[in-house]
């Protein structure tokens, strides 16, 4: 009883010394790390689309996402496009159709709470027909990619069901080729 009552006593007088030590600072609170499925991942992507992005004279409307683990360190983003054109006063109505697969290594900023993407590029960009606009619509896609994006590409954390409960806490975010691994800290 008495070795419990000094264990007791020298836990609280460490806390209470660390709380009076200049530069000192005691908190509790517990870590965990989240798993998340390339199905879960897919799942919160699919809340943000479809989507159109700019590209070249044309625009790029994304519809469809599907996660998809690449390997150790890159995973992707595969999508359905449609890529048009339309400037009826100069007789342009251009639409054609295809899929992509974007893909690079995962990361997170915590002060900013974004989701950062490091070498980012366009692994696949197939269209459903070849022809002399598909390849021109490619060129256009693919100058519009280098000329609009960084590195890392810098995107907010999605306003999905799966990552409010947690989201003010999220520290990092990691991938290893099973799973997206987002590390959770609460104070």
């Amino acid at each position: 009883m008495k070795r419990k009552f000094l264990r007791l006593g020298a836990g609280c007088f460490l806390a209470i010394i660390t709380g009076l030590l200049p530069g000192v600072v005691a908190t509790a609170g517990f870590a965990t790390t989240v798993p998340v499925s390339a199905d879960s991942a897919t799942s919160i992507a699919r809340s943000l689309f479809p989507i159109s992005v700019a590209s070249g004279t044309g625009t790029l409307f994304l519809t469809d996402p599907t996660v998809v683990f690449i390997d150790d360190r890159r995973l992707g983003l595969k999508v359905h496009f449609q890529a048009y054109e339309n400037r009826p006063e100069m007789g342009i109505a251009i639409s054609e159709k295809g899929q992509a697969l974007v893909s690079g290594e995962v990361g997170y900023d915590p002060a900013s709470k974004q989701v950062l993407l490091y070498n980012a590029s366009i692994d696949e960009l197939v269209f459903d027909s070849e022809s002399a606009v598909t390849q021109r619509l490619r060129a256009d896609i693919q100058s519009a990619w280098k000329a609009q994006f960084s590195n890392p590409i810098r995107a907010d954390l999605p306003p999905h069901p799966l990552i409010l409960p947690f989201r003010d806490g999220i520290q990092d975010v990691n991938y290893d080729r099973r799973s997206i691994y987002v590390q959770v800290v609460y104070k």
